[in-house]
């Protein structure tokens, strides 16, 4: 599969090359105005903006496409994957999910059959120069973005296009798609329904959680944002509870604990699942990916007890990755790092318990020019971008739609510093520029 995510589009080179050419002070005005058009849209970490991309991406609709049936391909494999492991290789599981939190691990005895059950995962690739997707991990817990991603392209467009908003009406909406799929997930709790969307108190993405909140009551669904302290577990079948709350902030024993431990009676999803993110699953995966007709979506990938030293070489084309990290926390990049501190990741990693880091191929995503928005206005730089794909496994809903992100590193986060880009549908983007 190939995308054009460096080789651009027509269409996002016309965005990019009009933002070009515009006087500097215009096109400062321009990133302040469309970053705060997306901020308040709910482009927001807490109370700081997420940095908006000026320059959009935008992907011919047959590529969308590819990366939501990639998407889906890999998330099916995975759960195969994790049942396999749990059913026949009983040992092997108990090595790579060790580390789970005690409601996890509770979850994963008794309640992983209906984890399988995936609201939604999110497949994280990163893209070569040639413009070749391989995935880098699954994320299964809170695979979050939504909001963000349709706040990013209507953001844009009120601002640089003002006016032409409902142009956008064409283009892909993962907030939509994720409501949909919520929706067909509740089929059978009794209606009317009332959805709690669940986060911890102080949590920073809860502009996402409000804004689907927001969403759902112009469908016409009670919904309201509610944190552990005022969550309603009374079992009322009109209940729907959507969790983004990290299942290791809650204790098995407690009544929230309890209740995500029974999640068809109190109607929860994402179910508890924190397994199927970890990296040493997608280690198996990568190992069999040939028997799931992925070898070509998955890049090597492996547990590092299962492998000698001498087959990462100096490192140059390799990543470490701690097995049940996340936000990109404990990665090492050989490429950056250089041999002597590549060796010494390596050999503190082996002082670790098993189970707890992998390798992984080394995908080496080019930096592209494009401008962020910022405080004082628009600054060009050098950035790497990675497309992040939806994918469900409940029956009847569609692939899902991508986002793009961006940041100066080679470790592509927000947390880290990184921004998100609006993606376009190419033919919505060259309807605009």
């Amino acid at each position: 599969m190939r995308v054009h995510l460096f080789d651009l589009t027509d269409a996002a080179w016309r965005a990019d090359e009009m933002l070009v050419a515009m006087e500097q002070p215009a096109r400062d005005e321009l990133a302040r105005e469309a970053q705060r058009r997306a901020s308040a849209l709910g482009l927001m970490r807490g109370p700081a903006p997420i940095p908006l991309v000026l320059s959009p991406c935008s992907l011919p609709r047959e590529e969308l496409a590819a990366l939501g049936r990639g998407a889906q391909k890999i998330t099916s494999a995975l759960v195969e994957v994790a049942r396999e492991l749990i059913e026949k290789r009983p040992d092997k599981a108990r090595l790579l999910f060790h580390h789970l939190s005690p409601l996890e691990t509770e979850a994963l005895a008794t309640r992983w059959r209906e984890a399988e059950d995936l609201l939604h995962s999110r497949i994280d690739w990163f893209v070569d120069a040639q413009g070749s997707v391989k995935a880098l991990e699954v994320n299964a817990t809170i695979p979050a973005m939504q909001v963000y991603s349709d706040a990013a392209v209507r953001g844009w467009v009120q601002a640089v296009r003002p006016g032409r908003e409902p142009a956008v009406s064409s283009n892909p909406s993962n907030a939509e798609w994720l409501l949909d799929a919520l929706l067909k997930a509740a089929r059978n709790r009794v209606q009317p329904l009332k959805v709690q969307l669940l986060h911890r108190e102080g949590d920073p993405q809860v502009t996402e959680l409000t804004a689907l909140a927001e969403m759902l009551t112009a469908r016409g669904v009670e919904a309201r944002t509610c944190t552990p302290a005022d969550v309603a577990l009374d079992g009322d079948p009109h209940r729907v509870l959507y969790r983004h709350l990290f299942a290791r902030y809650v204790e098995p024993n407690s009544a929230l604990g309890q209740a995500f431990l029974d999640p068809d009676r109190h109607g929860i999803w994402n179910r508890v699942d924190g397994w199927l993110e970890t990296k040493g699953l997608f280690a198996e995966l990568s190992a069999q990916a040939k028997e799931y007709g992925i070898d070509d979506l998955v890049p090597w990938t492996r547990l590092l007890d299962d492998i000698e030293d001498a087959a990462l070489r100096d490192g140059d084309g390799f990543v470490l990755k701690k097995s049940h990290d996340y936000g990109g926390k404990s990665v090492v990049i050989g490429r950056e790092a250089g041999p002597s501190a590549f060796r010494q990741a390596l050999a503190r990693a082996r002082t670790d318990e098993p189970g707890s880091w992998v390798a992984q191929e080394l995908i080496d995503a080019p930096a592209i020019d494009r401008f962020l928005c910022t405080a004082t206005g628009a600054r060009r730089a050098p950035m790497h971008l990675d497309v992040s794909t939806y994918a469900s496994s409940i029956p009847r809903v569609p692939d899902g739609g991508s986002v793009v992100r961006a940041a100066p590193g080679r470790i592509v986060n927000i947390v880290g510093g990184g921004g998100v880009a609006p993606l376009f549908a190419d033919d919505v983007l060259l309807q605009l520029v």
